[in-house]
């Protein structure tokens, strides 16, 4: 049996796939929006913001981490001149994975809020890694040097991830916000503000 070729797509494949990003992109903040739960009203011009502000800590991470993708993408489309059809079907899981950021916002995480934010932090970590293959792979093809800080482990935020997992444990769910900010926050400051060339 003779061995099937891999397709390699440069040029124009390429744009239109940068062109699918950017609508893919756009429509997963726009959802990501449209999910957050208006407060509830509890009766004498009273509301109950529990659960919309939750909401709204859960969107401005995932809003965060969609522009850090975004802008590492833009990037990375700049860099390279071609992939492979390996390559690009991994790139539609993992928009595909994107595509489940709105589902993060719209679920209620109060009665579980350290099952939530594990799950949660681990799929932010198995999306950005995916990402990171992806990337790697293709700079590989493209033979595109990756500099000593592009390579390092992001032990960082690792560690902020096993915080942020361990006071959720304890049952401090008012606090897991906080380290919980730090993943998306320092990804979008080193794929917008920092120059990696």
């Amino acid at each position: 049996m003779k061995k099937r070729k891999v397709a390699v797509y440069e040029g124009h494949m390429l744009s239109t796939l940068k062109s699918f990003t950017d609508a893919v992109m756009s429509i997963i903040a726009t959802i990501m929006v449209l999910e957050i739960p208006l407060p509830k009203f509890i009766g004498t011009n009273h509301y109950d913001f529990r659960e919309t502000s939750s909401s709204l800590i859960i969107f401005f991470v995932s809003f965060l981490v969609v522009v850090s993708y975004y802008f590492q993408f833009s990037k990375f489309f700049g860099r390279i001149k071609k992939m492979s059809g390996w390559q690009i079907f991994a790139y539609t899981i993992f928009l595909m994975l994107v595509s489940l950021f709105p589902f993060m916002t719209q679920t209620d995480n109060g009665s579980h809020p350290a099952y939530f934010t594990i799950v949660y932090v681990i799929y932010i970590i198995v999306t950005s890694r995916f990402a990171s293959l992806i990337i790697k792979a293709a700079y590989r093809l493209n033979e595109v040097k990756i500099n000593r800080h592009q390579a390092r482990k992001p032990w960082d935020l690792l560690a902020m991830s096993v915080i942020d997992i361990v006071i959720s444990s304890l049952g401090y769910s008012a606090y897991t916000g906080i380290p919980l900010l730090y993943l998306p926050i320092r990804s979008l400051v080193t794929s917008i503000v920092y120059d990696e060339d």
